[in-house]
């Protein structure tokens, strides 16, 4: 706060948008190309813009990153840390586009429950959403 003016300046959160694009049982991880997490695993997802929704920007992050349109189907879970953003999570489909990467990752897969790697994945947010979705399909999940 000013001493001189009153203004109060506030150090906010920012929130993440992202998706757990399913498709024939799989979900699609993208391999970070950019730091943070450089190499390793993650779903679709990035920053809100100002004067943008959170469930345009999960839909709009999941296209750059992934070529792919998709439907949102519900709310997966939010996820909140000290001195991280907000990440806000969305179940989705698919229901067009064509497979790409782009400049923030250099892999796409469609990975089975069962065969995600833990070790590999790249936020604490990517861990326990991941976690949640395979136990939502009555799988034990790993790491």
């Amino acid at each position: 706060m000013c001493t001189a003016c009153g203004f109060v300046f506030y150090l906010n959160p920012k929130v993440v948008a992202g998706t757990i694009p399913e498709q024939h049982g799989r979900v699609l991880l993208t391999r970070r190309s950019i730091n943070p997490g450089r190499g390793l695993w993650t779903f679709p997802g990035g920053f809100v813009d100002f004067g943008e929704s959170v469930e345009d920007a999960a839909v709009r992050e999941t296209f750059e990153e992934t070529g792919l349109k998709v439907d949102l189907t519900g709310l997966h879970n939010v996820y909140s840390y000290p001195g991280a953003p907000v990440i806000i999570v969305y179940r989705a489909k698919v229901v067009g586009g064509t497979l790409t990467t782009c400049e923030e990752n250099d892999c796409l897969e469609w990975v089975a429950p069962e065969a995600i790697d833990w070790d590999t994945l790249a936020f604490p947010s990517t861990r326990e959403a991941l976690r949640e979705w395979v136990a939502a399909r009555g799988i034990t999940p790993g790491g």
